[in-house]
């Protein structure tokens, strides 16, 4: 049986931003399908937010489970209207001393992921000629830190990938955005304190703008709105003025900085090991 509310899916919708996301659609009309791979967790967040809500166990690297859960959307429940790639993780740590797994496990939910979902869903909506696609990126996408290289690479993965489909889909009825927060304080930034220089934002910050977005179909997102310029002036400069800049703000704090406990239990819990 179809519903009569247009369709979001939000994947990584139990916790966080993707939690925020799922509260905020709702009170725009949206029936709101949260997908996570932790299904008990995700079943309580939607018992939680409402009847308007569905919970699914997504594991976003898995493409086939994924295309099974939009062909169970599109049948059972109705088109997808707005899609979210929300899922992803933020292991700290020097690159030379990283798991190769680790790496490549980070790869997987923050960039493949998007590429293999976003082409699933795209398979639904252009036929329509209607729908939208909301990818998370990172402010380190843009500048990227130490500490999180390989993060801060599929962070500019997930922009370059969006700013190419965008020029694709120009004379369709397609949307795609791409949002850039700066450090968020959920549990993916647990025991980090942000520079003072740039601070931080919370899930409700990042969740309106991205209610804005929708609002006037923009493509480039930066939370705060005030860090775009400033981010994109930084990368501008010799590098050398760069890494002054980055030294006087203390920059590295936030990928090589921490409580070492808390960003273990972090990597612990988000790695499974």
């Amino acid at each position: 049986m179809t519903i009569s509310l247009p369709i979001a899916v939000v994947t990584g919708g139990a916790r966080g931003i993707g939690k925020q996301l799922a509260t905020d659609l709702l009170a725009r009309g949206y029936h709101v399908v949260i997908g996570d791979l932790d299904l008990a967790v995700t079943q309580e967040t939607a018992r939680e937010l409402g009847e308007s809500v569905t919970a699914a166990q997504l594991d976003v690297t898995d493409p086939v489970s994924a295309a099974q859960l939009i062909e169970h959307i599109e049948t059972e429940l109705g088109p997808i209207d707005l899609w979210v790639n929300n899922a992803g993780i933020m292991p700290t740590e020097p690159f030379s001393t990283q798991d190769a797994r680790v790496a490549q496990r980070i790869i997987a939910i923050n960039y493949a992921s998007v590429v293999s979902l976003t082409g699933l869903v795209l398979q639904r909506m252009l036929p329509r000629n209607r729908g939208t696609i909301v990818n998370m990126a990172s402010a380190t996408g843009i500048k990227p830190l130490a500490g999180v290289a390989v993060y801060s690479g599929t962070k500019a993965a997930v922009i370059a990938f969006s700013d190419a489909l965008r020029r694709e889909l120009r004379h369709t009825g397609l949307t795609i955005t791409v949002v850039n927060p700066n450090l968020v304080t959920t549990a993916m930034g647990a025991g980090i304190t942000p520079p003072a220089l740039t601070g931080s934002v919370t899930a409700m910050d990042v969740s309106r703008a991205v209610m804005r977005a929708l609002d006037t179909k923009r493509f480039w997102v930066v939370v705060p709105r005030r860090l775009g310029p400033l981010l994109r002036f930084s990368k501008a400069l010799p590098v050398r003025v760069q890494d002054w800049l980055d030294d006087r703000a203390g920059s590295d704090s936030i990928g090589l900085g921490g409580d070492p406990d808390a960003r273990r239990d972090y990597a612990k819990g988000v790695l499974g090991d």
